[in-house]
């Protein structure tokens, strides 16, 4: 099983960045993700035997209880990798910062004999992948929303072969 935790969207948020990315498509060529699996990654594990999604779902309860709930804002348009290959993504602030989040969750991660992506953390929501990025990226507008859950989630292709995230296992922050 490829699993990760994230958080997920609200609705409305959701058809914001649905509507960046809409804006995006006309003046940025890429491969754009499906608006539905539009979500922020706080911890990647990858390949996990079936048999540990209890011990996956255990490591989020663990760390996520101890963690308050984020105000996450929506900060523009960026990029990772070379701007003729780029990763189109919205940039995320969070309050409070999600980096002591994601390196407990990486410790807890080690520490249970799960994996943990080493890769360096930036909260963000990706766009659209193999991008060719323009000198000068479009606006889209500042949206603050919180996030009162993190999900142990699933990426799987579908039986069309569409990659889909399918949060398995929903874990409250601490109040």
């Amino acid at each position: 099983m490829r699993l990760f935790f994230g958080l997920s969207l609200p609705d409305e948020i959701r058809a914001a960045t649905a509507a960046c990315a809409k804006a995006a498509e006309g003046v940025i060529p890429g491969r754009y993700a499906l608006c539905e699996n539009h979500h922020i990654t706080l911890a990647f594990l990858g390949d996990v035997p079936r048999e540990r999604l209890e011990d996956a779902r255990d490591v989020l309860e663990r760390c996520a209880a101890k963690f308050p709930a984020p105000l996450l804002t929506l900060d523009g348009f960026s990029y990772f990798g070379r701007a003729q290959n780029g990763i189109l993504i919205l940039r995320v602030k969070s309050e409070p910062d999600l980096q002591p989040l994601h390196d407990a969750l990486a410790r807890t991660l080690r520490e249970a004999g799960l994996p943990a992506d080493p890769g360096p953390f930036s909260p963000h929501i990706t766009l659209a992948r193999h991008a060719r990025i323009p000198e000068r990226l479009p606006v889209c507008g500042r949206l603050s929303f919180s996030a009162a859950a993190a999900h142990v989630y699933l990426s799987a292709r579908d039986g069309e072969n569409i990659l889909r995230y399918t949060p398995l296992y929903t874990v409250p922050f601490s109040d």
